[in-house]
């Protein structure tokens, strides 16, 4: 989220974009979660008005198919995205070297687990965010980017303090220098009762940093705010969310995983920023299904389609 939203109450004067912006977490005020071990399993989601689909961009197996067959994401057939525009002015977010790349296969990371303590909650998200940023570094390296890896803070209260100035969320990113991420107590009521907390809000805020690397904040802020703008960024962060926890070895993405990541999508709060339910459960389910992180790109198609 760009410092200039509704939600960012800077207790100083507000700093100029040149000292960074800041991206908060989709969810950045989550209500509740469902009572843990509900899941939706038999939610699908089709015919959504967010974004139709259309012709297949890449077909996808149906689940269980065939006696002892792992599972598989059921079937879907998602819309090609449109090619990026000179003439727009989203060009500037729309093209960029990431976009070709496929998500980075998180390896080595720890299986998703709840946590009971502060202590253990930290220990898991710095983990978390290690071993994304690890995974992704030869990505980074390739496109001869900073692998530089950002700092990772904590706070207790509502909000905190960052080079990007105040913000309460319960995460948020700061592009400011190398970067930094903060996590708050909110985030840790959620990492409590549900198993993946950790893995998608350290992946979701990861994709703020990606964003930054790839230049898309920097195109993104040289053109004047607009909720819609604060909106592409954060679904597409979502998606990209959802396309690392795809590819995290750390486990294996079942049918009770796939109902709870649903459930989850379902509960964040709409509107704002964060778009619309239909738009949320729309970006954060495709990326399960990305081959690409171009498979994500909130920036070429029409404004319907981040509603």
């Amino acid at each position: 989220m760009v410092k200039r939203a509704a939600r960012v109450r800077p207790r100083r004067a507000k700093p100029r974009y040149p000292r960074g912006v800041v991206m908060s977490v989709v969810a950045a005020v989550v209500v509740v979660l469902v009572a843990l071990g509900v899941f939706l399993a038999s939610r699908m989601l089709g015919g959504q008005a967010a974004a139709p689909e259309t012709e297949p961009a890449h077909d996808v197996a149906v689940s269980g198919a065939g006696p002892g067959a792992q599972w598989q994401l059921p079937e879907r057939r998602w819309e090609p995205m449109p090619p990026p525009d000179p003439a727009s002015p989203l060009h500037g977010m729309q093209a960029n070297d990431l976009n070709a790349q496929p998500p980075a296969a998180l390896t080595g990371c720890a299986a998703p687990a709840t946590v009971e303590t502060i202590e253990g909650w930290e220990a898991a998200v710095r983990a978390q965010w290690e071993c994304v940023h690890r995974s992704w570094v030869p990505t980074l390296e390739r496109l001869g980017w900073s692998a530089t890896a950002p700092t990772v803070q904590f706070f207790r209260g509502e909000g905190d303090d960052s080079e990007c100035g105040y913000l309460e969320a319960p995460a948020f990113y700061c592009s400011a220098g190398d970067g930094s991420v903060h996590f708050g107590a909110r985030h840790f009521d959620m990492a409590r009762i549900w198993k993946l907390s950790v893995n998608e809000m350290v992946n979701h805020e990861y994709g703020h940093h990606l964003q930054n690397l790839a230049g898309v904040t920097a195109a993104k802020v040289a053109l004047p705010w607009t909720i819609e703008l604060e909106r592409r960024a954060e679904l597409q962060a979502t998606c990209w969310s959802a396309a690392m926890t795809a590819h995290n070895a750390s486990f294996t993405f079942g049918q009770a995983e796939y109902g709870a990541w649903l459930e989850r999508l379902d509960s964040m709060r709409a509107g704002g920023v964060h778009g619309s339910r239909e738009s949320m459960l729309h970006w954060g389910t495709r990326g399960l299904y990305a081959k690409t992180m171009n498979d994500c790109n909130t920036w070429v198609v029409p404004e319907t389609h981040v509603t």
